[in-house]
């Protein structure tokens, strides 16, 4: 759950009194109230907690903050310089980066058990058990395994689920499954790993697990070898930006409206026109 100006309740109350302990204050140094109200001086020591810490400042409370306000580590996710230096590397506004970011993983690169946050395509391990095989196995394995193997794609199960498909479909052949999955903050297929220069599937996948901003990196090549993408995504040229990133289906997917969405919420803190 979300907190953000406006919520009320006990993990309000919560959020305070951490917030109090920590020594943070409200608006013009007011200490703060334990009264379940997420008000003005709240979230001003919400956005003060995230700047220490690097966080990107939207004065909301999700896992990110939570980890910060729990005095756990922070040093895997990404901080505000990454996205500067990003927007600048791309020669983009760093809102697009931000809002691509939440719109793939939420946010997110990391479970909540500190696994990489992963999507496993079924109709992609179909394809390359049948390059790496033959087609004849890759059937053979969808009458077994369907929701591991399938012309289709679906069978989505979310989160820690995605890695227990992912260890069964190791077993039926390793790289294959590793190129199946999309990684990290801004869902990169593993299929992309020799066009975005590195060794092998398996030092991709390594790098997505050791931090955001190395999943970053992975999205910043992505961006700067895709055929027509940066170009669009300087112009701003949504339909092409989200069709050479997601597929043509990407209006059925409901993509559109996410990405607008998270831009709507963004954009007040990191500026930038609406999106047409």
């Amino acid at each position: 759950m979300i907190l953000k100006f406006g919520s009320r309740g006990e993990a309000v109350s919560t959020l305070q009194k951490q917030l109090v302990n920590l020594g943070y204050k409200g608006v013009r140094g007011k200490p703060i109230a334990v009264d379940g109200i997420f008000g003005a001086s709240t979230e001003f020591a919400v956005l003060q907690l995230q700047r220490a810490h690097g966080l990107v400042a939207d004065g909301k409370v999700g896992d990110k903050t939570r980890m910060a306000l729990a005095g756990n580590t922070v040093s895997k996710l990404l901080k505000d310089e990454d996205y500067k230096s990003a927007a600048k590397r791309l020669g983009v506004p760093e809102l697009v980066i931000r809002v691509l970011g939440m719109v793939e993983s939420k946010g997110a690169g990391f479970l909540s058990n500190g696994k990489v946050k992963i999507l496993y395509e079924r109709h992609r391990m179909y394809f390359y058990l049948g390059q790496a095989i033959s087609k004849t196995f890759a059937n053979e394995q969808m009458k077994k395994v369907p929701n591991l193997v399938n012309s289709a794609a679906g069978g989505y199960k979310g989160n820690e689920a995605e890695h227990t498909r992912l260890t069964l479909a190791k077993n039926i052949h390793e790289n294959s499954a590793l190129m199946s999955c999309s990684w990290g903050m801004f869902q990169i297929m593993g299929e992309n790993w020799k066009d975005l220069g590195y060794s092998s599937v398996q030092e991709f996948v390594a790098q997505q697990a050791i931090s955001e901003s190395h999943q970053m990196e992975a999205f910043l090549r992505f961006i700067e070898w895709k055929p027509g993408l940066l170009a669009a995504l300087k112009k701003q040229d949504w339909h092409t930006v989200f069709t050479l990133y997601n597929g043509s289906n990407y209006k059925k997917l409901g993509y559109q409206a996410k990405f607008q969405a998270a831009w709507d919420l963004l954009e007040p803190i990191y500026g930038d026109k609406r999106v047409a």
